[in-house]
């Protein structure tokens, strides 16, 4: 898979078939690797099955003209109001029920200070009447446990709070609590929980009483919510290095450890689907499926999947989704991350699920709300060759925001029965053109739109020139086609502006 730039992707067209997999030798590595000239399906069938938007309750900011929303952060305070944090989620269900966008997970989903129980009860049922899944995302050995934050006994931090013996420690035998400032820098919180926002509390995964608590926290939250499923994670902030944690691991750690996601997965879906069967389980790996080259190699986050790797999925319970992410295999050049058909998934046993952190601070040189829309065509093209019937985006960014919109559109479109190959060229004439003031001006959109990409500052100086063109046509537009141009030129001459 080589690497193309901007300007050649924008250019796809039906008969490109899995032109964003193809480099500049025109060949698709993982395509005719796995002995296929074009993606699993043929026209008219869905290789997507299900899609997912992935949140952070501090983030969302769907219910508009109101403070305290964060742009980026995995551990912020609540700054919203109750009331708020409400009307986001039920902007956000209520569009994903429309546009065939089947889950929605909310990390955070469970604090006191914007309702905990109650507020997420009427969540619920905004979610039931949508037929829109609910997923709470719980952290096991770290980001808080099952109720974010707050005074329950189902607080992770509360727990260690209660029970200092079982913090996660590190090799010199310090538990492992800290939060993180805006720039990442890092303060020790020492043995005793320290209340705020920004705090990661660790617990010792070997330990019997964490992984009971683990359980127990997960069968209260499905008895007391009507939720469609957990995402879990076993935490990529840190590792114990206790000596029984050191003792049953064999492998080397990085940020995290697959050791530890063989160990607490089982019991966590066991907890869950022993008060709901039905519910869907997604387990977070934090890594690609490549395999590593370097048999020795532990990678960290977004890298690909170590030796190791494939012993710990299997302990990894059936029927869950297995969730990876592919950002570092899209947007960065290195040779070494390449996506071949090693790094292909089986859907035997269990479902496999991609995501990407497209329009995100997060990493990888994107901005909040940014249009990401080719590098998602990319992403579901290369996930259906390689096995994946799944695919999940952040959904923070309310589509009032132009660029979110048209993400959000492209999610539910891109490798769907009526563009099965998510096709780039198709998706701008069927999807975009109609919003943007036909097929001409909808291509102008994105090529106005992939000024901004980081890859290319030189193009930036195009801007002046695109912001002409785009005041020049406000006028002749309908109103909602040229609210979304006003949009796109906001974008761009905020670059410029000083």
């Amino acid at each position: 898979m080589g690497t193309l730039n901007r300007r050649e992707m924008l250019q796809w067209s039906t008969a490109c078939g899995l032109g964003a997999m193809m480099g500049e030798s025109g060949s698709s590595n993982l395509a005719s690797a796995a002995g296929s000239p074009s993606m699993a399906a043929t026209p008219g069938e869905s290789p997507i099955k299900t899609r997912m938007f992935w949140t952070w309750d501090h983030s969302t900011e769907w219910a508009l003209n109101r403070p305290g929303a964060h742009t980026i952060g995995s551990c912020n305070e609540y700054g919203r109001t109750e009331d708020a944090f409400v009307n986001d989620y039920t902007a956000l269900l209520r569009w994903c029920g429309r546009h065939n966008i089947d889950a929605v997970v909310v990390w955070g989903l469970l604090r006191d200070c914007h309702g905990g129980l109650e507020a997420a009860k009427r969540l619920c049922d905004v979610a039931a009447k949508e037929r829109v899944r609910l997923l709470c995302g719980v952290g096991l050995n770290a980001y808080g446990g099952v109720y974010y934050e707050g005074s329950s006994p189902y607080n992770l931090e509360r727990h260690l709070e209660a029970h200092p013996e079982l913090y996660a420690v590190d090799a010199s035998g310090n538990s492992i609590n800290f939060s993180i400032d805006a720039m990442g820098n890092k303060t020790i919180l020492g043995n005793t929980s320290t209340p705020g926002p920004r705090g990661f509390y660790h617990a010792c995964p070997s330990r019997r009483e964490n992984q009971d608590f683990a359980a127990e926290s997960l069968a209260w939250l499905f008895k007391n919510l009507q939720l469609g499923g957990v995402q879990i994670e076993s935490g990529d902030t840190g590792v114990c290095e206790c000596k029984q944690c050191r003792d049953r691991r064999k492998h080397p750690v990085s940020s995290f450890s697959w050791e530890d996601m063989a160990l607490m997965y089982p019991l966590a879906a066991d907890a869950v689907r022993s008060v709901a069967p039905d519910a869907w389980v997604v387990c977070e790996t934090y890594s690609h499926p490549q395999p590593c080259s370097d048999p020795n190699e532990a990678p960290g986050f977004g890298g690909g999947k170590p030796a190791w790797a494939d012993a710990a999925l299997a302990e990894f319970p059936r029927g869950v989704f297995v969730q990876w992410v592919c950002d570092r295999f899209l947007r960065e050049k290195s040779t070494e991350q390449t996506w071949t058909a090693e790094g292909r998934v089986s859907g035997t046993e269990r479902r496999h699920i991609m995501r990407a952190h497209f329009g995100t601070y997060w990493g990888w040189g994107g901005f909040r709300g940014e249009l990401a829309v080719e590098w998602i065509a990319k992403m579901v093209q290369q996930s259906a060759v390689a096995g994946f019937d799944a695919v999940s985006l952040f959904g923070e960014v309310s589509p009032f925001h132009t660029g979110a919109e048209l993400n959000y559109l492209a999610l539910a479109d891109f490798g769907s029965a009526s563009n099965s190959k998510a096709d780039f060229d198709a998706f701008v004439q069927q999807v975009a053109a109609p919003l943007l003031g036909g097929v001409d001006h909808a291509r102008d959109y994105f090529r106005f739109a992939g000024l901004l990409d980081a890859r290319f500052p030189d193009d930036r100086k195009l801007l002046p020139q695109a912001l002409t063109s785009i005041h020049s046509r406000l006028a002749s537009l309908p109103p909602d086609a040229a609210r979304r141009w006003c949009w796109l030129a906001n974008q761009l001459a905020s670059f410029i502006y000083s």
